[in-house]
Formats: structure tokens, C-alpha cells, sequence
């Protein structure tokens, strides 16, 4: 275990005083039901830290380099920033999954995306542990900097359920009606699901720790799965 910290702190670019918490952020509750050892947690406590720094880490960022954006435009950006498709990217790129104790069934699949977007928060909130404020912003500016003028410079913040219902509307006359279709997780960090319908069809699905998060989410699919954008 030691060996794989190394390797990963390498990775990371951090390393860590207390190696407890680094080995702490990997560890899944899928491998604390299927482990007999007694004391071990999992990173869910970590993850809902690094939830809280992430945002506000994001949003002092975005007030201090875009002026230009208006509150609503900046709470856009973010939502889109920070969202679990994006950290998810930076866990696969970090190779974070290689690093996870992870049940058998969550090992089979590689450790799915919201797994994945879980991890990268535990970290840091691992790294605001172990080193401070100062040194997740280090570890995360770079890591925002660029896809936030990405997404800032295309326009990507739109709001996607209003830019649906003006296609949905223009391209077929029917009115996009959202429902929800399933909620887990522990009252702080909980995951909704829906999905958006053009009359009786479902036209996408999406996931989010609020519903407005997972209807924006299903509309962004709805919109890639039809071309519209």
C-alpha cells in the first residue's frame, strides 16, 4: 500500500504528511462491506469535505477572473465546472481508479463515474486536511483554469433545459415535462435522477445532487441526442 501512495502522490503532485488520509480518500464502501477488518471507514465523510472546498475554491476562482459574468451567469459556470462528469474526467486522468479499494462488483466495473467524481472530492478534502486551503487551490486552479475559459468562451454555461424547450418546441410543437426517477444516498449528499420527456417519449436522462442539477443534466442529453447541438 505504501508503494501505490507513493505512486499516486507522484501523480498528484502532493505529498502527504499523514498517508492515513490519503489511503482513507481511496477507500470505497463497497470494500468496507465486503472487508472483515474491523475499523475501517470509507471516504464519504472525505467526499462531503471536499464537496464544500470544491465549491468554494470554484466559485472565488470564477468571482475573481470573470467580471464580466453576472451572479447568475457565474452560478452557471460553476454548475458546469464542478458537475460529476467533469471530475470524473480528472479521476480517469489521474488514473485514480487503478487506486481504489473498491468491492469486487465496483472493481468488475472499474468504479463507475459518480464513484470515480467521489474519489477525486475525498482527495481534497484529504489535501485540506493534511496541508490547508492553500494547497488545494495549488492542486486545483490548474486543473479548472482551462476548462472554465472553455466553457465560458463557447457558451456552454447556457441553461439547458430553456435552450431544449425553444428547439423542443420549434422542432416538434410538444413541451418538455420533467419527472423524477430515483433518489439514493444519505440526506447530504444525495443523487437524484430524471429524466425529460417530449410527450411520451423520454428524450434524455440525467443525474444530479439536487433536481435542478439532474434536469439540467437530462436536458444537456436530450440536446446531444438529437443533434441540436
Amino acid at each position: 500500500m505504501h508503494e501505490q501512495n507513493a505512486q499516486l502522490e507522484e501523480i498528484l503532485g502532493v505529498h502527504f504528511h499523514d498517508s492515513q488520509l490519503l489511503r482513507l480518500a481511496l477507500t470505497h464502501r463497497s470494500y468496507i462491506y465486503e472487508t472483515s477488518g474491523a475499523g475501517l471507514t470509507s471516504n464519504e465523510r472525505l467526499e462531503f469535505l471536499g464537496d464544500s472546498i470544491l465549491a468554494l475554491i470554484s466559485a472565488d476562482f470564477l468571482y475573481r477572473n470573470f467580471s464580466h459574468l453576472t451572479e447568475g451567469e457565474l452560478t452557471d459556470v460553476r454548475a458546469v465546472l464542478v458537475r460529476t462528469e467533469t471530475l470524473a474526467r480528472f479521476a480517469r486522468e489521474m488514473d485514480l481508479g487503478r487506486f481504489l479499494m473498491m468491492g469486487k462488483g465496483e472493481q468488475n466495473s472499474g468504479g463507475g463515474q459518480r464513484v470515480q467524481a467521489c474519489a477525486f472530492e475525498a482527495i481534497l478534502g484529504a489535501i485540506y486536511l493534511d496541508q490547508g486551503l492553500e494547497a488545494v487551490r495549488h492542486f486545483l486552479i490548474p486543473l479548472l483554469d482551462p476548462i472554465a475559459h472553455t466553457i465560458i468562451e463557447k457558451r456552454l454555461f447556457k441553461d439547458n433545459k430553456s435552450l431544449f424547450q425553444e428547439i423542443a418546441q420549434a422542432q416538434t410543437g410538444i413541451t418538455p415535462s420533467y419527472r423524477l426517477v430515483g433518489q439514493e444516498g444519505p440526506s447530504h449528499n444525495r443523487e437524484f435522477t430524471v429524466e425529460v420527456m417530449l410527450g411520451d417519449d423520454v428524450a434524455g436522462r440525467g443525474q444530479g445532487r439536487n433536481k435542478q442539477t439532474a434536469e439540467q443534466e437530462a436536458a444537456h442529453n436530450a440536446l446531444v441526442s438529437r443533434g441540436w447541438i
